[in-house]
């Protein structure tokens, strides 16, 4: 039962498909309990890196370790398959649930200032998440497309 989530968000991630936000646990809209979401549409692959959308409510208030206070957050992550992990890239924090109002704060985190996802220490959403995240393939490169010839004409042949 675990893998179906995984597998929709891979299918719909692949296909390219717009799509709302896919729920890895919680109940979307509960402002007494917490959840977590990605954007199966927002997977984009680079090698070994994806990086992915996601977004988490919470059912009290939290305080990051900057000493920001927030209720809910959305959030830019690089995924690493090789080493199986992942980091904040960027974060939009709420004082409300369900990322209403204006944010309350917005981080940019550059290549040296690591913020490992720990997605409120549920350490499996986090697996949940890389996982999914690595079964997105880098899109192939498309090969040209031959223009069709006119009627009558008959094909190259190769050269010698």
């Amino acid at each position: 039962m675990k893998r179906l989530p995984l597998l929709c968000f891979a299918l719909l991630a692949s296909a390219g498909v717009r799509a709302e936000w896919l729920t890895l646990a919680g109940t979307p809209g509960d402002e007494a309990g917490s959840y977590v979401q990605v954007d199966p549409t927002s997977v984009e692959a680079d090698g070994s890196k994806r990086q992915v959308s996601l977004r988490m409510s919470l059912p009290q208030d939290r305080t990051g370790r900057e000493g920001i206070k927030y209720r809910s957050f959305r959030a830019q992550a690089e995924v690493d398959c090789e080493t199986r992990s992942a980091r904040y890239v960027s974060a939009t924090y709420y004082g409300h649930p369900n990322f209403v109002g204006e944010p309350i704060a917005v981080r940019h985190f550059e290549d040296g200032d690591v913020r490992p996802m720990t997605l409120a220490g549920a350490l499996v959403l986090v697996t949940r998440t890389i996982n999914a995240a690595c079964a997105v393939r880098p899109k192939e490169p498309k090969e040209p497309q031959q223009q069709p010839r006119p009627e009558g004409e008959q094909p190259a042949l190769p050269a010698r």
